[in-house]
């Protein structure tokens, strides 16, 4: 059989590690609630049964104007960058997390956020050249199947943004009816497009022979992965960090399930020559901190608090049970503060020196 893992580590990280600085990063709920205040939209964004996607569709149906849902889709989409843009106004845009992730050295990083706080934090003049010295890929308008950066000198890593960045490394010219933000996915409908990319990606498009157009089995087998950042769920040692996995994330659910699909089907196929095994390794850290449930009761605030940390902990739990099945490894670090996990994690991935 031949086997999908290449020898490669991968890491998938998400806004996690840029909130261990919160004056330098914005969570999601933070930023719906910031477009909701701006736009004076009446939106109910704290409600933790809402997904966040489609708290952002409700916000685009509602915004006030008579302009077509296409126009106020890339007016919330430019608002989204200029609130980062003056989140990090004259901050360096990033934390020392960054640059001790990129110090780990992974062959690949994959990336949930819009920002270049990992590119920014292992080189400086990335502002000034990322879209002539480091991005690999410049055809993606909205999507971001290819869409990374490279070719870094402290660092062996490609940095991917997989749900999209807050400009563009391509050429638009000012006529054009796209715009820089364009790629940045935020709505259950770019989700829902993208999963249907993404299943194209995996399972190849009938009768196309290009290299593009074939199955992750096909690029393993033609040794041509690489190109997609979907193929490290395939080929890399992959761990995730910093990720909520909340289950509105459909499409990487949907890798997953995949994947898991996959490997149940090597059993099938035992003995087959010709056969892909998926033998690659995923690992999904999270904090392990202890439970603190002591409150006063007729405190309404403190109350509210303990509701929602035990339906986190409920979800917490229904997210590894379904890891689990799908053929990953919940890996629970045991911490007191999100500064603890990652320095547990990063010391645990930094190579023995001695």
């Amino acid at each position: 059989m031949i086997n999908s893992f290449q020898k490669k580590n991968g890491l998938l990280v998400g806004n996690g590690i840029n909130l261990l600085d919160h004056s330098q990063a914005v969570s999601w709920g933070a930023l719906l609630n910031d477009i909701k205040d701006q736009y004076d939209i009446e939106v109910d964004i704290d409600n933790e049964f809402k997904p966040f996607p489609i708290g952002f569709e409700e916000m685009l149906h509602q915004k006030d104007g008579s302009s077509s849902l296409e126009s106020k889709l890339k007016n919330l989409k430019q608002t989204i960058r200029r609130i980062i843009d003056n989140q990090l106004f004259g901050k360096n845009g990033f934390n020392e997390y960054h640059t001790k992730i990129c110090n780990l050295n992974y062959d690949d990083i994959l990336t949930t956020n819009y920002d270049y706080a990992l590119e920014l934090s292992i080189a400086d003049d990335f502002k000034l050249k990322k879209s002539k010295t480091y991005a690999q890929n410049k055809q993606e308008r909205k999507f971001s199947l290819k869409r990374n950066y490279g070719d870094f000198e402290k660092t062996k890593s490609n940095i991917w943004h997989i749900h999209g960045e807050l400009e563009s490394s391509r050429n638009i010219s000012p006529n054009s009816k796209q715009y820089p933000e364009e790629s940045i996915m935020i709505g259950y409908e770019h989700y829902s497009e993208y999963l249907e990319q993404i299943q194209e990606n995996i399972n190849g498009k009938k009768g196309k022979r290009i290299a593009d157009n074939q199955s992750v089995i096909s690029r393993i087998k033609n040794k041509t992965t690489g190109t997609f950042w979907t193929d490290a769920f395939f080929t890399h040692n992959l761990d995730i960090i910093g990720f909520g996995f909340d289950f509105s994330e459909n499409h990487l659910w949907w890798l997953l399930n995949r994947r898991a699909m996959l490997i149940r089907s090597n059993e099938e196929h035992n003995g087959n020559s010709d056969a892909v095994q998926i033998n690659n390794t995923i690992n999904y850290y999270y904090p392990d901190m202890p439970d603190n449930y002591n409150i006063n009761i007729n405190d309404q605030d403190a109350f509210k608090k303990l509701i929602q940390k035990m339906n986190m902990a409920k979800r917490t739990k229904a997210i590894g049970d379904v890891l689990k099945s799908f053929k990953v490894n919940p890996k629970p670090i045991p911490c007191n503060t999100y500064n603890e996990f990652y320095d547990e994690f990063i010391s645990f991935k930094t190579p023995d020196t001695k």
